[in-house]
């Protein structure tokens, strides 16, 4: 047996006893696999779990691909600890705001940097026009092998000047020897509303209302809401001019959605290769419809990995990506182009069309509410961006001897984005310009090198070390062009030469380099205890002489107490005490360079505006994490539960400071504040049921839950500083709401009231008697997830809960919605609003309504919720065939599934209008509803 062992581990198996080695061989496998678990931990460095020092938290493939969205950043929500993912908006193909650990800055990045296979990528938002728009949905999820969130210092230190707010890593699937593999996976679905947007009024519903507001402020000359439904609807009457319009009973809603909005995803991959070359080739088309009409995300993927092993010390990488997105969005916020807003501010007696089918404009481009036809602008208008992006990995391995190996990384990423907007001039916004279209190109060419040299040894037989340096440059070059035309010659051609007078043209230019210089060592004792250090130098081209570089370091220990206690336990498999500190830079949007606008002129001679402040001494903000973890595994590792407390100050915030009036400018930048990010972090792996054959049941389970505490403790001065509806302040979260407190309303007549202090006590019914104070804030206190899977003779049940709890959010436009009659008369808003107080209905929610209002709607948190909440984000039943259920037929395998995404939500704050994942973004702002899915597919592997 023991030479078997051997020709086993040279991959030999040509002799007699075949069939025991092959046995032997899967059983090491597994073995091993469960030994040798390994993470990403930075520059395409592998690292053994049990070596892990820093805070590190992993989704493998087969999370990922039980998540239906268009981008990879949508699918961490509720899976993986200390991680807060939320949209605004539903838009297909949009943004997604993640935060590692709390919010970082407060003007300067606030979002994790991505890195897939060993180098940076561009994230974000990077359109111009579009309302909404996110580059990672350029990504295939299907090609991913995992995702690794890095948190703290240990982790992160290695990328240096931006990686204050976190880094996360996404590995890539490659080829593998053996015989070629080939998996189509095709699915489709169906999108809904996930959850439920404040109900509009219907015709008679607006009507009553209407009625009741007329004779509450018009007593004198309608006494009688009768009266006042006369004086409305009667065409001799007409007090508010409408009266020709009552024939019409329109549901804008209906008008502005789509009957049906799908989905569908279609994925092909091979792979496959010797021990000499591999690969693996995929092909992806993605499509994905919001509920509302003129809004859509379409991509198309390509991609070709491969690997040459072309002598024992030179191995050749490269990794080529082709994608093309592309994305319509429809306005949001206060534009009436806006489907959101249309619903709750065109009136049901506007009409959508007329007569003979065609779309209804209106009397001088405006309905009888005085907005435009939203749905008729959903058919003439679009905003659309087309977005190619090329990206390539190319990488060069070097064993200069058997210990010592050098690697060269080449990565550039080109990416080419085309906006147009249209407006028609038949209606709406281009009716004035007779037509208008802007168009902009923006083009990024970016590329990373990266030199590393690593060098594995031993001192005696224990004591194990590996030391890497490494070199880095990255630099991003941006280029955009723009231009706007008017007055359209011929309606079918939108290309900005059928646009006869030109109204602007515009372009910028952009260049950014880093460079870095990085070194680490890792040492080990037998995985028992494991010590890390790194340190990194960075200069950026941002900042001035003498500020442009910046040195971060960390260090992180972990010791195993049950290797050296509990080594012969059943029960403790690990318990694993680590810490980590260091220092990490966060990279900020200010500029200390004296700017300077030429936009002006004067008699055609070329004009400037002074624009920015020179400000030699700005810098990037400093973070200093601090992180203790404790990872236990029970029962041979079948139970896994980690614990982490961490510490996240930033200093050298960039908070603005205000100028003298003689100066020209209200204010200019400075590093001058500090806060704090602090909570704890807790996860449980657990395999109940551990399936030792198709036909078992299995059965497992995980959960996590974080919590978050972040607090501002410097400021300019010790000042607050007040933005709107929000304030930073020493001992506050930052951006906690700053609002009068609502106190319900006055029983006896109807008025409004507020608290006058801001918190409780005494009342009062006028707005402007009452004080301001903190309110809460939009971020969460507690957030997580928790998951089930259960599997037994080919069947598959997983199910995934996400929670938030903590967190408010304030509906922006509820000083219109919700305006108890200010704006009822013209703009109808939410249903809501028929719960008003008459002398029968004493304890109503809503203030007595009049024409002009009582500053009811003024901010207070009378429209500031809680959006706490549970949500089913992901339910997924399917089945799996095996290879011999088609006699015959070269098939591995087929599945077929349904699957639920965001099926479920559970509000605890009854009031709450909007998607309770929109409080990571503050405000509401009648932005595209956040969608739930229903999706069957299948998977043929062969």
């Amino acid at each position: 047996m023991k030479n078997c062992l051997k020709l086993l581990s040279a991959g030999v198996v040509f002799f007699a006893g075949q069939d025991l080695l092959i046995a032997q061989q899967r059983k090491d496998t597994v073995k091993t696999k469960e030994i040798e678990e390994v993470v990403m931990v930075g520059f395409g460095q592998k690292k053994s779990v049990k070596e892990v020092t820093g805070a590190v938290s992993t989704m493998k493939a087969d999370k990922i691909e039980k998540v239906p969205v268009a981008s990879v950043d949508k699918m961490m929500m509720g899976r993986v600890s200390g991680v807060q993912t939320g949209s605004a908006s539903g838009q297909p193909g949009g943004a997604t705001n993640v935060r590692v650990r709390g919010i970082t800055s407060v003007n300067g990045g606030v979002s994790p940097i991505y890195i897939v296979d060993g180098v940076r990528i561009s994230s974000g938002d990077l359109t111009a026009l579009n309302t909404t728009a996110n580059i990672l949905a350029n990504l295939n999820s299907d090609d991913i092998e995992s995702l690794t969130v890095l948190k703290d210092a240990v982790s992160t230190s290695l990328y240096g000047a931006d990686s204050g707010a976190g880094v996360i890593l996404i590995t890539t699937k490659s080829g593998k020897s053996g015989k070629p593999r080939f998996s189509f996976h095709k699915n489709f679905g169906i999108n809904k509303i996930a959850f439920k947007l404040p109900g509009t009024l219907n015709k008679e519903q607006w009507l009553d209302l209407a009625s009741q507001i007329v004779t509450n402020t018009y007593s004198n000359d309608f006494p009688t809401k009768e009266d006042a439904y006369k004086a409305i609807t009667d065409p001799n009457i007409d007090v508010l001019r409408k009266a020709a319009y009552m024939g019409y009973n329109t549901d804008w809603n209906k008008e502005l959605s789509r009957n049906s909005a799908v989905q569908e995803d279609l994925n092909f991959s091979a792979s496959g290769g010797t021990d000499k070359f591999k690969y693996y080739s995929s092909f992806n088309y993605f499509t994905q419809e919001s509920v509302y009409k003129a809004s859509d995300f379409k991509r198309l993927t390509a991609s070709t990995k491969l690997e040459y092993k072309a002598t024992e010390r030179l191995n050749i990488t490269s990794d080529f990506n082709f994608s093309n997105g592309v994305i319509n969005t429809v306005a949001n916020g206060g534009a009436f182009s806006n489907p959101l807003i249309a619903q709750y501010f065109n009136l049901p007696i506007d009409p959508v069309r007329n007569p003979d089918g065609s779309w209804y404009l209106g009397i001088d481009n405006q309905l009888p509410s005085g907005n435009f036809n939203a749905a008729a602008l959903q058919d003439m208008n679009y905003n659309r961006a087309n977005t190619t992006r090329i990206f390539a990995n190319l990488g060069v391995n070097y064993k200069i001897i058997p210990n010592l190996s050098y690697r060269f990384v080449f990565a550039p990423e080109y990416i080419v984005i085309e906006e147009d907007q249209y407006l028609s001039p038949l209606h709406g916004d281009g009716y004035s310009y007779k037509g208008q279209l802007s168009a902009n190109t923006r083009r990024f060419f970016n590329f990373n090198i990266q030199n590393i040299l690593e060098y594995n040894f031993k001192v005696g037989t224990n004591h194990n070390f590996v030391a890497r340096l490494i070199q880095e440059a990255y630099k991003t070059n941006g280029r955009n062009i723009n231009a706007v035309g008017s007055v359209v010659a011929l309606q079918r051609f939108q290309t900005l030469d059928n646009f006869i007078k030109p109204n602007s043209v515009g372009g910028t230019k952009s260049v950014t380099s880093r460079a870095g210089y990085a070194a680490q060592i890792n040492y080990n004792y037998k995985q028992i205890f494991n010590l890390d250090a790194s340190y990194r130098r960075d200069a950026l081209s941002n900042f001035m002489p003498g500020k442009k570089a910046g040195n971060f370091y960390s260090v992180g220990a972990s010791v195993d107490v049950a290797e050296i206690f509990l080594k012969d336990s059943n029960t403790f498999s690990a318990i694993k005490l680590r810490s980590s500190y260091g220092k990490l830079g966060n990279t900020i949007t200010s500029t200390p360079y004296a700017t300077y606008s030429f936009g002006l002129n004067y008699n055609d001679n070329a004009g400037a505006v002074y624009a920015g402040v020179y400000n030699p001494d700005l810098k990037w903000e400093t973070v200093k994490p601090f992180n203790i973890g404790l990872d236990v595994g029970l029962l041979k590792d079948r139970i896994k539960v980690t614990a982490e407390y961490f510490n996240k100050k930033t200093e050298d915030l960039v908070f603005s400071v205000p100028l003298s009036n003689s100066h020209g400018l209200g204010s200019y930048d400075r590093n001058i504040g500090h806060l704090v990010n602090k909570g704890m972090e807790f996860s449980v792996d657990a395999t109940i049921l551990k399936a030792k054959s198709n036909d078992d049941l299995g059965l497992s389970f995980d959960a996590n839950l974080s919590t978050l505490d972040n607090k501002i403790t410097s400021l300019y001065g010790g000042k607050d500083i007040i933005n709107g509806l929000s304030i930073m302040r020493e001992g506050e979260i930052v951006g906690s709401f700053f609002m009068r407190k609502w106190a319900g309303v006055d029983p006896a007549n109807g008025d409004p009231l507020w608290y006058i202090n801001g918190v409780d006590g005494a009342t009062t019914n006028d707005w402007n008697q009452a004080k301001r104070a903190v309110q809460g804030s939009p971020f969460a206190k507690i957030f997580g997830g928790a998951g089930l899977n259960v599997s037994y003779k080919g069947f598959s049940l997983n199910a995934r809960l996400t929670y938030s709890f903590g967190a408010k959010v304030f509906d922006n436009w509820a000083f219109y919605t919700l305006s108890d009659g200010a704006y009822t008369l013209y703009y109808p808003g939410y249903a809501s609003q028929l719960d008003y107080w008459t002398p029968q209905n004493p304890n109503a929610t809503n203030p007595k309504p009049y024409d002009g209002g009582v500053n009811a709607n003024q901010a207070s948190t009378r429209f500031l919720y809680k959006a706490d909440y549970l949500r089913l984000s992901n339910v997924r039943l399917g089945y799996t065939f095996r290879g011999d259920f088609i006699k015959g037929a070269p098939i591995n395998s087929f599945t077929v599934y349904i699957m639920g995404n965001n099926i479920w939500t559970k509000a605890f704050d009854n009031n709450l209008a909007f998607d309770p994942e929109s409080a990571i973004s503050a405000l509401t702002n009648l932005n595209l509803p956040v969608l739930k899915s229903y999706v069957i597919g299948f998977t043929l592997d062969f």
